[in-house]
């Protein structure tokens, strides 16, 4: 997506109540546009929340300059690891990305940002409050005493059936009324993705072409939609809470 193509849908979106903004990909960091798109949002007038979730490996010294300029503003930048250990987080992103995603972290914290860490739950089940409190925690704990690092929080999200997870995931029977009382929570009753190619209840469904809405951004607000792919019971199965 152009930067010109962010702004305009930003604008709109902005124009129709939205009350945050999320920079998600693939890796933000590679986009050409990020620059300009942020100079240009943390100059208008309304300014609401925005969150940039990026693997954390690009994140140099000059860019952790940068972002400081706007997280007075709001900005908040979320960075994924699979674990607070370098094996079993390497192991699912790759050999290295665990240290460079710490640098990244450490050049952050330098500039004084402590940023989010975005956890996929791979267990298969809901995590209770207990256990929730417990991981974030014990992130914290190692990250902060193995290497110095300071995080934010820790963001908890579901290991979708699709993808890289594509049957490693073994979901329970989830409930009408499961479903029923977490709809307030899950991203598709309160949130919208654009991407290049249109528009689509959440970001786990934009390689979906299934799943792209026939609204455009200005007239998807209050729209219905029927959502009927299995790894969708995912969010209710995990009890993932994805913009909280």
């Amino acid at each position: 997506m152009t930067f010109e193509e962010c702004r305009d849908y930003v604008t709109t979106a902005i124009s129709r109540g939205v009350k945050a903004v999320y920079l998600t990909g693939g890796e933000p960091l590679l986009w050409s546009g990020l620059r300009d798109f942020l100079s240009w949002y943390y100059s208008l007038d309304t300014v609401l929340p925005l969150t940039i979730l990026t693997n954390g490996t690009l994140i140099g010294t000059e860019l952790a300059g940068y972002f400081k300029k706007f997280t007075s503003q709001g900005l908040t930048l979320r960075i994924s690891l699979e674990c607070y250990t370098r094996e079993n987080n390497d192991d699912y992103r790759g050999t290295g990305s665990f240290v460079r995603a710490l640098q990244g972290i450490k050049n952050l914290n330098e500039q004084g940002i402590r940023p989010w860490i975005a956890y996929v739950n791979k267990s298969g089940g809901s995590l209770d409050c207990s256990g929730t409190t417990q991981l974030e925690e014990d992130f914290r704990s190692r990250l902060g005493r193995e290497h110095g690092l300071e995080i934010a929080g820790l963001k908890i999200i579901a290991a979708y059936g699709k993808g890289r997870f594509t049957g490693e995931v073994d979901y329970p029977v989830v409930s009408t009324d499961r479903i029923s009382s977490g709809m307030t929570a899950v991203q598709c009753s309160y949130g919208i993705a654009i991407s290049k190619n249109g528009t689509y209840p959440c970001p786990v469904l934009v390689d979906v072409p299934e799943a792209k809405l026939p609204y455009s951004l200005r007239d998807v607000v209050g729209a219905s939609f029927t959502l009927d792919f299995d790894f969708c019971s995912s969010c209710f199965a995990t009890g993932t809470r994805c913009g909280q």
